[in-house]
């Protein structure tokens, strides 16, 4: 039985960016099963009732930030819905390419966890080509397309819900993966032991779009960072009771709205390969027994 492929697409008031995006993602997976997910950060425009027109299922709710609504779309997928592998794309990031899934699912499937490579990160790079067989090592990530498989989120957990606004709060997530053994691990670098983060090249367009960056809050929450990073334990997606009723709620209210389930391919359609395209061999990730 081939994996089930889960696709969280993260948005915030960027609905005719989305609408673009989820458009790409339709027409250019071709993995089955796969589920789609978009969770919205509580957008003021017209995304919501977008998404009800498309027939797109979301996990909505008040702002919260980036760490709270990327465990939105990850809890639903991989909790609720049981996705082997689940890939998170920012809502400007848009696949480019038939099959762009596979290589994400190859190597997450090996290894747990990936980040992409961007141009911008070269200095960083410390090994690889950037193939699923051979990865880059790179001790900075960014986080516009990240993957993850069922076990590592098992183990890891999720993103800190401490974490709020925007920045950093990916990297303490992939530190913690890393040091479990998930996407990379440490390695020595110039006379130091550091983390190396495990990248791969994405077939994306890149949307350029407005930020919606706080420089205060990514300094509190690099702050943030360097006070969590020694710290592996499993990390839910809320950190007490109160957080966590809100979770629940919004996920319950997601289910209760989407009924008919999440799947990208309604009724098992999928974009067809090219004649000559071989069937990619994904590997299932093996779960703690």
């Amino acid at each position: 039985m081939p994996p089930h492929l889960g696709i969280g697409l993260i948005t915030y008031n960027r609905c005719e960016i989305l609408h673009e995006t989820i458009a790409q993602v339709r027409r250019l997976t071709q993995h089955v099963p796969a589920s789609l997910v978009v969770a919205d950060d509580g957008s003021t425009d017209e995304t919501l009732p977008m998404l009800d027109a498309l027939g797109v299922g979301y996990v909505s709710g008040a702002n919260a930030g980036i760490a709270w609504n990327k465990n939105r779309a990850l809890f639903l997928l991989a909790d609720v819905l049981a996705c082997d592998i689940v890939i998170l794309l920012e809502d400007d990031t848009r696949p480019a390419r038939l099959g762009w899934e596979t290589p994400w699912m190859q190597l997450a499937g090996r290894i747990g966890h990936v980040n992409v490579a961007m141009d911008h990160l070269r200095d960083h790079f410390l090994y690889g080509s950037g193939t699923p067989a051979d990865p880059i090592g790179s001790s900075v990530i960014t986080a516009q397309c990240t993957a993850f498989s069922q076990e590592a989120l098992r183990w890891g957990g999720y993103l800190d819900p401490r974490f709020r606004g925007f920045g950093h709060e990916h990297v303490e997530h992939s530190i913690r993966l890393s040091r479990l053994g998930y996407g990379g691990g440490e390695e020595q670098i110039d006379g130091e032991r550091r983390t190396v983060f495990k990248l791969i090249w994405g077939a994306f367009d890149y949307v350029a779009t407005e930020s919606f960056i706080d420089a205060a809050q990514v300094e509190e929450n690099l702050a943030l960072t360097q006070e969590l990073v020694g710290d592996q334990r499993y990390r839910a997606p809320w950190a007490d009771d109160a957080d966590a009723r809100r979770f629940r709620a919004e996920i319950s209210a997601a289910l209760a709205r989407h009924r008919e389930g999440f799947s990208l391919h309604p009724g098992g359609s999928r974009p067809s390969p090219p004649d000559g395209t071989p069937p990619w061999e994904i590997t299932r990730p093996r779960l703690p027994r």
